[in-house]
Parts: structure tokens; C-alpha cells; sequence
């Protein structure tokens, strides 16, 4: 009994000591992982299982003076894969790479890769993600990104810019009023299973983003399509490398059209390359040419050194200054200070300067913004290439004084002639009036701005007068004239520097045209530049026919009567401009003729208004912006006389 009960107490013992040890063990692990290793093992389970969702903000819009949409975000589909939840990598390789276009080893690759999540195509087309839908391949879903769409195409792309796929701006005004228009990007945690699909997604699905701003622009998509198709078929005539027209409100500043060539659509930025990006209307410097004899003229009178009717000598066409010889391309003898304008004489405003002389001169140049930026709202602005005096040998002086030997930019020189054009002061240009929040709260909003009044109303109406000389018989610019109206404006026709030689190219000249119409009233300046016209070099011949098409479709657009019983005849591209002032025609002609209206980019409410006008039948699918119709603008009607229009957004 005795024996029986020590080993009772030998047991117990033993299993004191067992449970202890096992205690102490466990213990000390739970101490280890809770306090020593606890904060790494939440994150690591959080990792796991908890996924931050990032949802990206829908973009505001972009819009013209007149509300029509020229940047809009939609939501598109982006496709993934999960690759270790991909069953068999090469079929279902096969069957994305047939509806996506893409090759099918480049998708096995992603599906086989060691990473748990890859995407296999951002932003793809409706029909493309039903057929995606269709294909039900485990591990591959899709997912709602915001899709930045432009519905005016390739029109004012430079201006626009365009956006990443992260709804990021990367160039234009998408770039300079980024934090205006993108909004503000949200997030929120759901939990997922072990196989990584989300089980909790309340907090995801009713997560609500804030939309950014929508910026309304100065642009007006009439004139704008005009000036680019005025442009493009200059250039397309006389073989041009590249070319510029700016239409400038002169009292305002406001930008009315900016067009470039050659053109990009934002729509697939990609295939476009940084030479057709880029907005040449600000980021590039040019020597003027003739058009600079304008500033001389503006400071030689402001300063009461010459009169309209001072005579000066013109040398017959050659004369010697600074030990070198200037040319006139026709020769002249005595001719008045007005009358060396008109037919643009080197030799006569190389006189001109240099009874200004330099130091005032200069000051005159800085006074009209040369050498300086505008202040334009927009990115990437050049200021020009601007000496000083002090470093000027004795022949620049009178180089430019026929815009030779400094640069400017297109938009730099509009600016200038938009001061002589309202009376003397020089305006800070912009293109954007303002960014108004979702709730219709005015973020920033620009007005105009005087910065310095650069002349006298006298010399400004002077000068005026006397730019109307050059466009009319015996001047340079009179292919710039427009029936009806006159016009004051300059001729250019400068040389371009050789890069590698040094001087100047002797086969490469910048043709262009500046002025404003009416001269008296002007509503509109308007600065044409054609880089590197091959069949023609001349301003008065190739560019000055563009300001007469762009201007006397402005004109029309804008219903400035006629100053006299003239009629204004249509400019070559005018068929194919939307001008609103336009009478508005039937349904029935409409449909007799086989023409489908366009209402891709219009709101419901203008979609409606509009098929209401045109007494059209309509069926609607969707909401926000029209986006696809059918049958498509221009199109022929079917027997049912129906259009259908797709919206989103």
C-alpha cells in the first residue's frame, strides 16, 4: 500500500513537471509571437487576407466657350489575371489573345508569371469585354477604370494634352490643371478568402469619390476647326513642313483658336510622336521677319521721331550699313514712312531704327513682350531669344529692325499686334475661363489682365491705319483681304538660321501673316505661321489667303455686319465647319438628303433638345454623354428613319 502510494506521488510529480514544462513552452511562444513577433504576423495576415482597393477619381470635363464637349471620362474595362488560379496557361493564352489582339505568347507569359496579380489589357472596348465575359476563364476578371475620351478627335489636341492611364494629365491643359480636373483618388480595405477572392466589398462597393472640376475654355470649336483646316491645306499646297494660327480676342486676351500642324488625336497619344505633340504655338521661337517692322513702326511714332508722311530713302534696293549690304526685294527711291510699310522696305526701317537707335529701341521690344513669357496658362512656354543691347554688333541694329537676328513666339507676336489692335495695351492671353467643382463652386477662374500699356491710343489707331495700307492694291498682304471689312496686317517672309553652317538657309524661309479685322473695331487678331513652304515662300502668298479664309468664317460666325455692300463669299474648307449661327434645317431635309446629324459629345439634355429641333426620332440607351450613334454622323438613314444614341459617363 505504502509502495503503491509512492509511486501515486512519483506520477503526479512526473506530470506536475510535464504540464509546467508544456506551460512554460507554450507561454513562451505565445509571449514570443504576441510581444516580440506580433506586429510583423499582422501585417503578414493583413497582407493576406485584407485588400486596400484603390479607386480612381472620374476626371472632370472639358469644354469650349459654348458647352461643347472636348474631353470627357467613361469608365472602360481593364482585363487581369490571377496566374496561379490560371488551370491551363496556353489555352486560355489563346482565347484572350483572339479577342484582344494580342499576341498569345506575350499573355502566357503574364499568366505564367510568379506574381499574383498582372494585367493583361487596361481600357479595352465594350465588345471586347464581353467576349472576355463570355469566355469565363477562371482566374481572369475584369475590372472599372475611368477611360478619358476626347469626342472632338484630333481638334486642338496640343491645346487639350491627354491623360495616363493612372488619370494623371501629361501634357496641355490636362497637365495644368491637373489638380482642378482629376479629383481625388479614394480607397477602402475588403477581406479576401484564401484564394484571394474578396468576401467583405461592402465598404468598396458603396465608396464614393469625389468627381474633379470641369474647366470651360476660351476655345471656340468653330473657329477652331476652321483654322485647323485652313492650316492643314496651306500647308498640304506649298508642301510645308509644320505651321501655327492663333485667333486672339484683342480687349481680352481670351484665345479663340490655337491651332498646330501637324495634329494628334489625344484619343491614342501613343501613336503620335513628340513633333506632333508639341504645341509649336508657345514652345517654339522664330525669327519674325517683316511682321517685327510693326514694333519699329509702333516705337519710332510713340517716341515723335517720324510722321506718317516722313520721307526716307530706299537706296534703289542696296544699301551699305554697319559694313554690310541690305536688300530690298524691290528696289525704291524716296518714299513716305506709311508708304515703306505698305511695301515692306528693309532699307527703309533698317533708317528707321537707326534714327531711333538702340536703347530705345530695345525698350520698345520689351515693352511688347518679347523676350519674356506671356503668362499663358498653359505649359511649356518659350519666351524667345532677346539680346541686350549693350551686346549687339553694329549691324543688329538694323537686322531687327526687319526681324532678323532675335526670335519670338507665335503667340508672343499675336499678343503684341492684339495691343496695337485695342488701343495699346498689352493683354496676358489665356484659355481657360474657369474650373468649376461638381457642385458648380468656382475653383479658379482667370480674367483679364492688363499687363502694361505699351503705346499711346493715338499711335496705336495710327499704326492701324496704316497697316490697312498693306493689304490693300500695292501692298503685301492683299490676298489677306477680306470682302467687306478692312483689314490692317503684316506680311512676313523671314529666313531661317543654318544649324550646321552657320547663317542663314539659303532654300528654307517662315512665311506668316498677322493683322486684325475689323481695323477700326477689331473683334479678331489672327497670326498665321508656315514653316518651310517649299513651292512659294512668300507671307503675302501663303499664309495671308489662311487669315482671309479664317477671318471671313469668324466673321460669319460671329455676325459682325459687313462695313460695306460687298458679299462675303465662303471660305475653301467652310463645308466641312459646324458654324452655330447657322440657319437650322429640317428634319425632312435632312433625311431627304441622307445626312445623319452629328451628336457624339452632346449631352442628354442637348441630344434631346436637339433631335426635338430636327424633329427627329430618337432611342436612347444610357446616360451622360452621347458617345456612339447609329447611323453615324453623315451617315444614310435606314427605312425607319431612327437614330439611336449610346451615352455614358
Amino acid at each position: 500500500m505504502k509502495r503503491a502510494l509512492q509511486t501515486s506521488h512519483v506520477r503526479l510529480t512526473v506530470a506536475k513537471i510535464l504540464f509546467l514544462t508544456i506551460f512554460l513552452v507554450v507561454g513562451g511562444r505565445a509571449f514570443y509571437l504576441q510581444a516580440l513577433q506580433g506586429d510583423r504576423l499582422m501585417r503578414l495576415g493583413q497582407r493576406q487576407h485584407l485588400k486596400e482597393w484603390t479607386v480612381l477619381p472620374k476626371r472632370g470635363g472639358v469644354f469650349d466657350r459654348g458647352g461643347e464637349a472636348l474631353a470627357l471620362s467613361l469608365e472602360a474595362q481593364s482585363v487581369y489575371a490571377r496566374p496561379r488560379r490560371i488551370q491551363d496557361a496556353a489555352k486560355s493564352a489563346r482565347d484572350l489573345a483572339r479577342v484582344l489582339k494580342i499576341s498569345s505568347s506575350e499573355i502566357k507569359e503574364r499568366l505564367t508569371s510568379a506574381k499574383p496579380f498582372v494585367w493583361i489589357k487596361r481600357q479595352i472596348s465594350p465588345d471586347e469585354a464581353g467576349q472576355i465575359q463570355n469566355l469565363k476563364i477562371e482566374g481572369v476578371g475584369m475590372f472599372h477604370e475611368p477611360h478619358r475620351y476626347y469626342p472632338q478627335g484630333q481638334l486642338a489636341g496640343q491645346v487639350i494634352g491627354f491623360v495616363g492611364r493612372d488619370s494623371e494629365g501629361l501634357e496641355g491643359l490636362e497637365l495644368r490643371y491637373n489638380e482642378y480636373i482629376r479629383g481625388e483618388t479614394g480607397s477602402s480595405v475588403s477581406e479576401r478568402d484564401a484564394l484571394g477572392r474578396r468576401v467583405l466589398v461592402e465598404g468598396v462597393e458603396g465608396l464614393q469619390i469625389p468627381a474633379g472640376g470641369d474647366i470651360h475654355l476660351t476655345l471656340d470649336t468653330s473657329i477652331q476647326h476652321l483654322a485647323e483646316k485652313e492650316l492643314e491645306a496651306s500647308i498640304d499646297k506649298y508642301r510645308a513642313k509644320a505651321g501655327v494660327a492663333i485667333a486672339v480676342e484683342p480687349r481680352t486676351g481670351e484665345i479663340l483658336a490655337l491651332a498646330n500642324y501637324p495634329t494628334f488625336n489625344p484619343n491614342n497619344y501613343s501613336a503620335a510622336s513628340p513633333e506632333q505633340r508639341r504645341n509649336r504655338a508657345v514652345t517654339d521661337s522664330f525669327e519674325p521677319g517683316s511682321t517685327f517692322k510693326t514694333i519699329v513702326a509702333a516705337a519710332a511714332l510713340e517716341e515723335g521721331i517720324v510722321e506718317k508722311e516722313d520721307l526716307f530713302f530706299c537706296e534703289y534696293g542696296k544699301f551699305s550699313y554697319a559694313g554690310r549690304i541690305i536688300h530690298d526685294t524691290h528696289p525704291h527711291g524716296w518714299l513716305p514712312f506709311s508708304k515703306i510699310l505698305q511695301v515692306s522696305s528693309n532699307i527703309g526701317f533698317s533708317k528707321v531704327a537707326d534714327k531711333l537707335k538702340k536703347d530705345r529701341f530695345f525698350k520698345y521690344i520689351e515693352k511688347f513682350g518679347f523676350g519674356q513669357v506671356s503668362g499663358i496658362d498653359m505649359p511649356g512656354e518659350a519666351p524667345g531669344l532677346l539680346r541686350r543691347p549693350e551686346t549687339w554688333s553694329g549691324i543688329d541694329l538694323a537686322t531687327h529692325a526687319f526681324g532678323q537676328g532675335l526670335s519670338a513666339t507665335p503667340l508672343q507676336m499675336v499678343m503684341a499686334y492684339a495691343a496695337i489692335a485695342n488701343g495699346g495695351f498689352l493683354m496676358r492671353p489665356y484659355v481657360v475661363r474657369r474650373a468649376l467643382s461638381p457642385k458648380g463652386e468656382v475653383l479658379v477662374e482667370n480674367q483679364p489682365h492688363v499687363v502694361r500699356r505699351v503705346v499711346s491710343e493715338r499711335t496705336a489707331r495710327l499704326l492701324a491705319s496704316m497697316l490697312q495700307d498693306v493689304t490693300t492694291e500695292g501692298g503685301t498682304g492683299k490676298m489677306a483681304k477680306v470682302e467687306g471689312f478692312d483689314v490692317a496686317g503684316k506680311t512676313g517672309t523671314a529666313q531661317k538660321v543654318d544649324l550646321v553652317n552657320g547663317g542663314y538657309d539659303a532654300k528654307k524661309r517662315v512665311a506668316s501673316f498677322v493683322g486684325f479685322v475689323p481695323a477700326d473695331e477689331p473683334r479678331l487678331v489672327l497670326m498665321v505661321l508656315v514653316d518651310e513652304p517649299q513651292s512659294n515662300v512668300y507671307g503675302g502668298v501663303v499664309a495671308a489667303p489662311v487669315f482671309q479664309n479664317i477671318a471671313r468664317g469668324a466673321l460669319r460666325h460671329f455676325g459682325v455686319a459687313a462695313q460695306t455692300a460687298e458679299p462675303i463669299a465662303g471660305p475653301v474648307a467652310e463645308a466641312d465647319i459646324p458654324l452655330r449661327r447657322a440657319p437650322k434645317r429640317s428634319s425632312q431635309a435632312a433625311f431627304d438628303t441622307g445626312a445623319t446629324p452629328d451628336f457624339v459629345g452632346l449631352s442628354l439634355r442637348e441630344a434631346v433638345e436637339k433631335a426635338r429641333d430636327l424633329n427627329l426620332k430618337v432611342k436612347i440607351h444610357g446616360n451622360g454623354y452621347v458617345v456612339k450613334q447609329s447611323p453615324g454622323p453623315g451617315g444614310r438613314w435606314d427605312e425607319n428613319g431612327m437614330l439611336v444614341l449610346n451615352l455614358q459617363g
